[in-house]
């Protein structure tokens, strides 16, 4: 299925962003995020490229800078990728958030 919906070229750039963010190369970034933004973290159980413990890192630092964020992790065992296979929970995590966020 991805073959049909990525370009192998495509992948090979986004592969190669991935490897070089580094989300620590800045000591605190939450201090830079915006103060009236509400934050959705979204983390996969099987991610081995941007684990659960690194989302529920950023999640610590944004609250610690007083931010205002909400935190899911959804079990899969798609690994990274998960995100790219079409999951009602992702769909229904997102919609409440932005509904959420529309009323407020």
């Amino acid at each position: 299925k991805f073959v049909r919906r990525f370009d192998a070229n495509s992948l090979l750039y986004i592969t190669r962003a991935a490897d070089y963010f580094d989300m620590t190369q800045d000591l605190n970034p939450a201090e830079d995020a915006p103060c009236n933004t509400k934050y959705l973290v979204i983390s996969y159980s099987s991610d081995w490229l941007y684990p659960t413990y690194q989302a529920k890192e950023l999640v610590r630092r944004l609250k610690r800078n007083g931010r205002d964020v909400s935190f899911c992790e959804i079990e899969a065992d798609c690994g990274h990728d998960a995100f790219l296979i079409p999951d009602e929970r992702l769909t229904n995590l997102i919609r409440g958030f932005l509904h959420g966020v529309a009323r407020t």
